[in-house]
């Protein structure tokens, strides 16, 4: 009898369990999945997250368990393993019911790679955990398997080196289709690539060149060779005369390939910075992974590049294979002979931005435009110096800027009826764009007894320079907000000792556990006439609070 109730006990808990892993799978595939699905990446993040992928308490109970049958060999012929059976099912029911909910900021998307994956990590799960059920004996070795679930995480990353050949397959057959579609469709295409500024560009360009011609571009950051290819096999059509393609790397060789899939005519280096240092080890090696584009231009091209960055204008001056068209901003009335197109009499304020572009060819024209931050002057000019070349006028160029619609996420202004003003860069990741939305929040004007806030996990992913850009960060928001409210306690250190070496006043610093609790705390602390500047949000993989 005790022996057929401790059987069906411990049927009942390897179902609860592997339940539950089924439930802790989609978690860790969401983060793999967020990591590109590249298995070293996933297993540095576990690394990181170790109490995010393991249920230290959970272990720690059942070697207590596995602890008390050794020291008390008896007391496994007692009722002793039927009562721990029935606990430990509900307290798996009780984890899979009322676990933890988090609203993910970018969810799960269940593609055929993702199916895939599911699919054998949950085949790996079953036959694990018939192998448990058929080669455990005993009651003390079936304790061990309570812990089935915490097996969820190693079975994810066997099951993600597994299938890799597979998916390499799999995405070599879709480049091959995506490649003909372009040889066969032909339109001309601008690749855009840099360490910032390549998304608002993209915008920027994609709303001018529309007013004249059919015009495509990868949306959001559609940036990586298997989002360029969904959207060459899925939206580009014959009569798209222009394919306008944001250019994204993580290592030497990442934007060669993107011009082998979708070959450029024209070419944007936008700038050259820190952005994902901690990827590429040196601006030495990103400036090489960026200049992949330059070089991939034919004879006939164009390559359109920021002079104003340091490192852009060594490779413009490099640059003898190509025409190239230098841009920048005209700073203190020094005149730059080397510019094509230069912007000057630049002013700033919660309108939106005006100022004059010269084009050595073409004349002088004022713009206006409603998008805010003076660095996107930089963006604007890139932009005209290629609808020039596709044939538009500074005049039809003027009327675009002029109807531009602000680029979503990037110093987007939203106004609502509460009277609070928000200034959303919350896709911003860079020290050059940070500090380009400070100056926005600078010369916002408010009601004079409105709060300037600022709401930021700080940046990432900047290697060896991430605590002193952000340590920076800090000491310039101390000059700027009446009020900090810092995102993630570990990741924000930074941002808050450059604070604190401002002396900037404790009272008027909030540090939040997430997002969450961050729009809590405005919701008591707003008013009208406040204006909130969201700097930057970091991706799910990145939550302290995961």
């Amino acid at each position: 009898m005790l022996e057929t109730v401790s059987g069906l006990l411990f049927y009942l808990v390897v179902v609860a369990c592997f339940v539950r892993a089924v439930i802790r799978t989609t978690r860790g595939l969401h983060i793999l999945q967020l990591d590109g699905y590249k298995p070293g990446r996933f297993l540095k993040w576990i690394l990181t997250h170790l109490k995010h992928c393991f249920e230290i308490v959970e272990i720690f109970i059942i070697a207590g368990l596995l602890t008390i049958t050794t020291i008390l060999p008896n007391i496994q012929t007692t009722w002793f393993f039927p009562a721990v059976c029935v606990i430990w099912t509900a307290f798996q029911v009780y984890k899979i019911v009322w676990r933890k909910k988090s609203t993910a900021k970018k969810p799960l998307v269940y593609t055929a790679r993702a199916k895939r994956l599911f699919g054998l990590t949950l085949g790996l799960l079953t036959v694990v955990a018939a192998m448990l059920v058929i080669f455990t004996e005993g009651n003390r070795s079936r304790i061990g398997v309570f812990l089935f679930s915490e097996l969820t995480v190693p079975i994810l990353v066997v099951s993600s080196f597994l299938i890799w050949p597979l998916e390499q397959l799999i995405n070599g057959a879709y480049l091959r289709d995506a490649r003909k579609r372009i040889k066969t469709l032909q339109p001309k295409i601008i690749g855009i690539t840099g360490s910032y500024g390549k998304t608002s560009t993209k915008y920027i360009l994609h709303q001018i060149l529309s007013k004249k011609y059919n015009t495509l571009m990868t949306p959001d950051s559609y940036n990586t060779p298997m989002g360029i290819c969904k959207v060459i096999r899925g939206d580009l059509l014959p009569e798209h005369e222009y394919f306008i393609v944001e250019m994204g790397a993580y290592k030497r060789g990442d934007i060669r390939e993107l011009c082998r899939l979708a070959p450029p005519e024209i070419g944007i280096l936008t700038a050259v910075g820190p952005q994902h240092l901690e990827r590429f080890k040196s601006i030495e090696n990103t400036a090489r992974a960026k200049y992949e584009l330059i070089e991939a231009l034919p004879t006939n091209g164009l390559a359109v590049i920021n002079a104003d960055n340091e490192i852009c204008a060594a490779l413009a001056d490099k640059t003898d294979s190509v025409p190239v068209i230098r841009y920048g901003v005209e700073a203190n009335g020094v005149e730059n002979t080397s510019l094509r197109l230069k912007a000057r009499n630049i002013i700033q304020s919660d309108k939106g931005l005006t100022f004059t572009v010269s084009d050595e060819v073409t004349g002088t024209t004022e713009i206006k435009t409603r998008l805010l931050g003076k660095h996107n002057v930089s963006n604007i000019l890139a932009a005209i110096g290629v609808s020039l070349q596709c044939g538009m006028t500074l005049n039809e160029i003027q009327e675009a800027l002029e109807a531009l619609e602000p680029v979503p996420h990037r110093l987007q202004l939203i106004t609502g009826g509460t009277g609070v003003t928000v200034i959303d860069d919350s896709f911003n990741a860079n020290p050059e764009g940070a500090k380009a939305a400070l100056e926005v929040l600078t010369d916002f004007v408010s009601d004079k007894d409105g709060k300037k806030v600022l709401v930021t996990p700080g940046m990432v992913e900047l290697g060896e320079r991430e605590y002193d850009e952000n340590k920076q960060f800090g000491s310039e928001a101390a000059k700027v907000c009446d009020l900090v409210i810092l995102v993630g306690p570990a990741r924000t250190v930074p941002i808050l000792d450059g604070l604190k070496t401002a002396n900037y006043p404790e009272q008027q610093i909030y540090v939040a556990k997430n997002l969450a609790e961050a729009q809590q705390q405005l919701a008591e602390r707003l008013k009208p006439g406040d204006v909130v500047l969201f700097e930057n949000d970091l991706p799910d993989n990145y939550n302290e609070a995961f």
